[in-house]
């Protein structure tokens, strides 16, 4: 054919550049499911980049170029970075371009008849093959690049928003309702605040933690934990991982804390507009408590939080220590157990206790188990002997 019948044939399918476009992106719609679902602006604008590629594909071809140029592959790199942004899956944009490429081929093949010598047919298959390697590398670069920048963009975003509620700001339920949403997050709501921190040694408190506690060690956290619920949030915040998830989610984060050997104190769920208060209520439990309060698992919950920010001098009234602790045994059916538990305090054994009540010494033993299972706490071990005795002292 030669490089004059080339121009020409070039020329031809030029001046029907926009019939064979459609004829291109018709396949492609056809044989891609993903892009049947495109709107309007999208299909203008796999239009504009066919026709683009389709112009400097014949360009080259007149040229005997065998390779896209380097600005034609930055090109590429841009189209798979926007490619990510909205969302299309680079497996979907890379099977599009195979299928537009094997449909250039064949038209411009039925344009040029038996115009076409073995040499014209090889340049033109060498350079479509070349092009669609480059095509398909230059565009999963792209996609790769963008999408590791919009992943931690959202990541971003998503501590932020974690760490709004933490100190009250922006933390109405509208503002958050708006944010989730611009984020296509569903954050739970109430939720469960955990606070965790490696173990470390009592004379290390206060200092920041051996271990380099960043949001990544909190992220695999999270992982390790394997949330199905409600879109949890995690952040950092004074050397400590901060995870806010749905009841169910936080059981599975606090198991992969006990298994870690970590400290953390976790508190009862609450909406989020409360978060503020909860954050700090947690965060000073584990700022100062004493090594025996943590107890088998490592982990403080509600009721050690508030007598510890009671004695601490923490924004707190004893009315809510006395609740949060007693809790049941404020019931009116239960008030012979909190008369129990008042008498075996104040008498500081069992069997006087239970003189001093009436009782046989084992209806007494029996109230007191109904108290630990009733309170979570333990009247017989130290620490929470502490917390209900302070409970019990604080009036009425």
């Amino acid at each position: 054919m030669g490089h004059e019948e080339r121009v020409r044939v070039s020329a031809e399918l030029e001046r029907d550049r926009a019939g064979l476009v459609e004829r291109i992106v018709t396949e492609v719609y056809a044989e891609v499911p993903a892009y049947r679902a495109l709107h309007g602006s999208q299909l203008a604008e796999v239009r504009a980049i066919t026709g683009w590629l389709v112009t400097r594909s014949l360009e080259l071809w007149v040229r005997d170029a065998s390779r896209l140029p380097p600005e034609d592959v930055e090109r590429l790199r841009g189209i798979g970075r926007a490619r990510a942004a909205d969302g299309r899956s680079i497996g979907a944009v890379v099977r599009a371009h195979r299928v537009g490429s094997a449909a250039a081929v064949r038209l411009v093949r039925e344009q040029a008849g038996d115009r076409l010598d073995a040499d014209d047919v090889f340049a033109l298959s060498e350079l479509w093959l070349a092009s669609l390697d480059q095509i398909s590398e230059n565009l999963a670069t792209g996609h790769a690049e963008a999408a590791e920048q919009l992943d931690a963009d959202r990541e971003r975003a998503r501590r932020a928003l974690l760490d709004d509620l933490l100190i009250g700001r922006q933390a109405s339920q509208g503002a958050v309702r708006d944010r989730a949403r611009t984020l296509g997050i569903a954050p739970p709501d109430p939720a469960v605040l955990v606070v965790a921190e490696p173990a470390r040694d009592p004379a290390e408190r206060g200092r920041v933690p051996a271990e380099n506690v960043t949001v990544s060690v909190g992220l695999e956290l999270l992982a390790e934990a394997a949330p199905t619920g409600a879109d949890p949030l995690v952040t950092t915040r004074s050397g400590r991982v901060v995870v806010l998830a749905s009841a169910e989610d936080a059981e599975r984060v606090t198991g992969t804390l006990v298994e870690r050997g970590w400290h953390g104190c976790v508190l009862e769920p609450r909406g989020l507009t409360d978060m503020s208060a909860a954050y700090r209520l947690a965060d000073g439990a584990l700022e100062t408590a004493p090594p025996h309060a943590f107890g088998a698992d490592g982990l403080l919950r509600d009721s050690d939080a508030c007598v510890l920010a009671l004695i601490n001098g923490g924004a707190i009234v004893p009315a809510t220590v006395r609740g949060v602790v007693l809790g049941p045994l404020l019931a009116h059916d239960n008030l012979h157990l909190l008369e129990t538990l008042r008498a075996y305090f104040r008498e500081g054994a069992a069997t006087t206790a239970a003189e001093s009540l009436h009782v046989h010494a084992q209806t007494l033993r029996y109230r007191l188990r109904r108290i630990r299972e009733l309170t979570g706490h333990d009247p017989h071990r130290p620490w929470p002997r502490f917390v209900l005795e302070t409970a019990c002292a604080i009036a009425p």
